[in-house]
């Protein structure tokens, strides 16, 4: 099955936001994300990439249908998409993303941090306490691929994403997005039908592949603080 096809089926969708506030400025950095501005988001069901921004005019991704519509629509296009049947996953979106998005949006989804599955992963696989991953690195182990940049190594950092927006490169900042958004759902999907992940063990630092059987009882939704 086709990933535009399962993501359908399943009613998954993909998404990351964007801030071009620099968390140094604010007195308690990251711990608040509804402080930040909301500049971006990217959202893919499989086929179609829908970019919000005001920033920059349209957006082409490679092999991929792309709407880019202002953030004044965002709302909008909410309503229509997102029912509260939908997963909306991201990738450390407990934390950020999330409380974002839905600081000034009406957000009906049930939001899944894929983040936090394969921590979950790594503590079963470990016996002791969770890990954190790269979703660069994450991607590359699991050979997921995008067409949003020409190779993982333009996926910038949050810093770097914040100072190229900065200099006026918001359409590499939109492209990094895409290619984030693209990641998450081929891994999610990976991981949800094939119920297992790719990570290197930190023991033997060769690439190893964790059963995640525990995926079928679990859907990882967290609440809305």
């Amino acid at each position: 099955m086709s990933l535009y096809d399962w993501m359908t089926v399943n009613k998954v969708i993909a998404y990351r936001v964007f801030s071009s506030t620099d968390a140094s400025d604010l007195p308690e950095g990251w711990q608040k994300p509804r402080e930040f501005s909301l500049d971006a988001a990217a959202f893919f069901d499989g086929k179609t990439m829908s970019i919000f921004t005001d920033l920059t005019g349209r957006i082409l991704i490679n092999k991929k249908k792309t709407i880019t519509l202002p953030l004044k629509e965002l709302q909008s296009w909410l309503d229509n998409r997102i029912d509260s049947s939908v997963t909306l996953v991201g990738y450390g979106n407990e934390k950020f993303d999330h409380a974002l998005l839905t600081h000034k949006h009406n957000v009906k989804g049930n939001p899944v941090d894929f983040s936090e599955i394969v921590s979950e992963a790594s503590k079963l696989h470990y016996g002791d306490y969770p890990r954190r991953y790269d979703l660069r690195n994450l991607s590359t182990l699991n050979r997921k691929k995008q067409t949003a940049i020409a190779h993982l190594s333009f996926m910038l950092k949050p810093i770097a994403l914040i100072s190229e927006w900065q200099r006026g490169m918001m359409r590499n900042v939109l492209r990094v997005l895409a290619a984030e958004v693209e990641l998450i759902a081929g891994l999610y999907k990976h991981m949800m039908v094939k119920e297992e992940i790719r990570i290197t063990d930190e023991r033997t630092e060769r690439p190893v592949t964790i059963p995640c059987q525990f995926v079928r009882s679990n859907t990882f939704a967290f609440e809305e603080e």
